[in-house]
């Protein structure tokens, strides 16, 4: 009997000294996380003059804004672009974009009739003016706001705008594509009807003129997905079907960006799907894809496991870049540890010109839930992610945005300063494999159980470590990672 209670004894230090441990992760008061507020989410942001960013934000049961703030997050100006005391039952918004001039612009298409494209311009004096086009975007007027989907915009040089929206009519889809001219009159249209269509509108090749729609293949079943292009007439010139040729293929929501250097093509999808049509479920991860400008893919990446299933599609803007580096951020509901095993948190990704990782931190709060909404990359290299959450316990809203350097991405003392994790652990619980993610290099893992004995030891050799775990007793473990022999990352897991 005093054999057993020494080793709970011992049980119960180990596990504290391992919360006191992880409590330290924990952010406080930290500068990286700026313009924390219990009201404002952000959903686009961009540079705005020397050391400002502007943002799109909604105040809840309030309205729209436009922000401006200062690099660390204090607001310096703000306007009310649409109150919700408005009449509009649908409104959807783009991100920021740059007229010829320099300046900034995003566009909205609202409702509640039919859908009406509007352009909000952007004064160097922060006035907002709006303008109507006078031809509403051409979906039958009989279909009603709750059936408008997935809006994209795509500016171009001579003043006209392309607009892509898809209608849900019972069990397929009719996909539509505008062109409007500077005076807001539509000039060439076309549509296509599908089982079902996912969309991005994207720029052309370098050198050619139209743009490029990114759906879901009819053809297919909601396998694959097609790239569309056309011309500047809205001629279809080209069809690349079934543009995921390496990694898992069948995405639930897509979101991709063309680099404006090398003009590659970045996408970043969840890729969650139940069995269907005799094929077998995917409980993967975040998907992170490469593509030539041609949409010949050339390497695909897995973000963290997410539990449970996530339309990928809520962030606005989830991919950005500096030079040739490549910045993602996601969502990931892995766990810190505890009972709770829907805790959502997110990451972020610097990848380089190959798609090579350099380095990728994970926030993990028990108390704190945070999903990410978008990223921006400022001129010194920082990067902006806006995220949404709650206090577990209160419920209070805590939205944020954090300022990342890169340094935090390279350093663990620099990564743990800012609240990020260096290393997970999923799914959490689990029960025959435990999974352990980290871009540590020159690095082991240790697995304990509660009584301290070390049962498992081996080197991480990739980003993922996968680690059988069907023999062991159901119960709680602790997985420490050393790296330069030092302790660098610990947690617990559940197996269950």
């Amino acid at each position: 009997m005093n054999n057993l209670r020494f080793v709970t004894l011992l049980a119960i230090i180990f596990v504290e000294s391992l919360n006191l441990y992880a409590q330290e992760l924990e952010p406080v008061e930290i500068p990286i996380e700026i313009l924390p507020s219990p009201t404002l989410i952000v959903y686009h942001m961009d540079q705005w003059g020397n050391n400002q960013i502007i943002l799109n934000a909604v105040e809840t049961g309030v309205g729209l804004y436009a922000v401006i703030i200062d690099e660390d997050g204090n607001i310096i100006n703000q306007e009310l672009w649409h109150n919700y005391s408005n009449t509009c039952y649908f409104l959807t918004e783009s991100r920021f974009f740059r007229n010829s001039d320099g300046s900034l612009c995003f566009y909205y298409v609202k409702g509640p009739d039919h859908p009406m494209v509007y352009k909000v311009n952007i004064a160097e004096d922060f006035g907002l003016t709006t303008f109507e086009f006078p031809e509403a975007f051409p979906f039958p007027e009989e279909i009603s706001h709750d059936d408008w989907w997935n809006f994209a915009w795509l500016p171009n040089e001579d003043g006209s705008l392309f607009v892509s929206g898809v209608y849900i009519d019972g069990t397929h889809c009719m996909q539509m594509l505008v062109r409007y001219n500077e005076s807001g009159e539509i000039t060439h249209q076309w549509a296509e009807e599908t089982d079902r269509a996912t969309t991005s509108l994207l720029p052309p090749e370098k050198g050619a003129l139209g743009c490029r729609l990114v759906m879901n293949d009819p053809d297919a079943k909601d396998v694959n997905s097609e790239c569309v292009v056309f011309d500047d007439s809205l001629n279809v010139v080209d069809i690349r079907h079934n543009i995921y040729s390496v990694g898992i293929y069948r995405p639930h929501y897509e979101y991709f960006a063309v680099h404006p250097e090398t003009d590659m093509v970045y996408l970043i999808s969840d890729v969650s799907f139940p069995a269907f049509n005799g094929n077998p479920e995917i409980k993967a991860d975040v998907y992170m894809s490469q593509f030539n400008p041609d949409f010949t893919q050339t390497k695909y990446k897995l973000g963290p496991y997410t539990v449970n299933e996530y339309d990928q599609m809520a962030l606005c803007e989830a991919i950005d870049f500096q030079g040739e580096n490549i910045y993602l951020c996601g969502y990931m509901n892995t766990m810190w540890g505890g009972s709770n095993p829907d805790c959502d948190n997110f990451y972020v990704a610097m990848f380089d010109g190959d798609m090579d990782i350099i380095g990728e931190i994970y926030y993990h709060n028990e108390m704190r839930m945070l999903v990410p909404y978008s990223i921006h990359v400022l001129e010194s290299g920082d990067c902006l992610v806006s995220t949404a959450g709650k206090d577990r316990n209160t419920g209070e809203f805590q939205h944020a945005i954090f300022r990342l350097s890169q340094g935090i991405f390279l350093g663990v003392d620099e990564a743990h300063a800012a609240g990020f994790a260096v290393a997970v652990a999923y799914p959490n619980p689990g029960s025959s494999t435990l999974n352990i993610r980290t871009t540590l290099q020159n690095a082991h893992l240790e697995i304990y159980d509660l009584t301290g004995k070390l049962i498992h030891n081996q080197q991480i050799t990739d980003t993922i470590t996968s680690i059988n775990a069907e023999n062991w007793c159901n119960g709680v473990y602790v997985w420490k990672v050393i790296a330069n022999g030092k302790e660098v990352e610990c947690g617990k897991w559940i197996k269950e």
